[in-house]
């Protein structure tokens, strides 16, 4: 019985760690990709919940969107405001609802509101007392404008999250709406 080579044995062994390599690779962006939807899809729910909440208190709420204080190139940071009289605060709840958010790193995000200049989102400074940029009126109204978050490497848009002066928000993944009658 003649048996394998030690070169035939080196050449099985390496197509099989290229393979596992190769799906591996594609597994991690999956992962990455699945997290980045339930980011954008979070985000649109509390952005409509603030909608209704302002709403129903009477109250104007807000997020201010800033990157992150941080070393890390990437990371980026959601404060939620409520209008008051001394002007922009931090609204009091007995839920997490409006705890300050993490977004994913690796990602650039563009926001855009309509009627306004390009936004560059800045480092946060509580002493400022900044304005948040997206705005949810009392009487019902909110900012139109987008949320997108691009690939760092190729600038590619991920997800897009529109919202209009009514407040319905629209999510697209890679920039496109989804074509519900054709199954996409």
């Amino acid at each position: 019985m003649r048996g394998f080579s030690l070169i035939e044995l080196l050449i099985a062994v390496f197509v099989i760690v290229l393979l596992a390599g190769v799906v591996s690779l594609n597994v991690g962006r999956g992962g990455a990709d699945i997290s980045l939807d339930a980011e954008a899809r979070h985000l649109s729910e509390l952005l409509s919940f603030a909608s209704s909440e302002a709403g129903m208190s009477a109250s104007d709420h807000g997020l201010l969107l800033n990157v992150a204080p941080s070393a890390n190139p990437g990371r980026y940071e959601g404060h939620w405001l409520r209008r008051a009289d001394q002007g922009w605060v931090t609204p009091r709840t007995s839920t997490d609802v409006f705890a300050d958010l993490r977004l994913a790193e690796g990602y650039e995000l563009r926001l855009s509101l309509e009627g306004q200049p390009d936004i560059e989102l800045a480092p946060y400074d509580p002493d400022l007392k900044q304005p948040p940029q997206v705005v949810a009126w009392a009487g019902g109204e909110m900012t139109p404008g987008a949320l997108e978050w691009l690939d760092n490497q190729t600038g590619d848009v991920l997800y897009r999250l529109e919202w209009d002066l009514l407040g319905r928000m629209v999510l697209m993944p890679k920039g496109s709406e989804l074509d519900d009658r054709n199954g996409g």
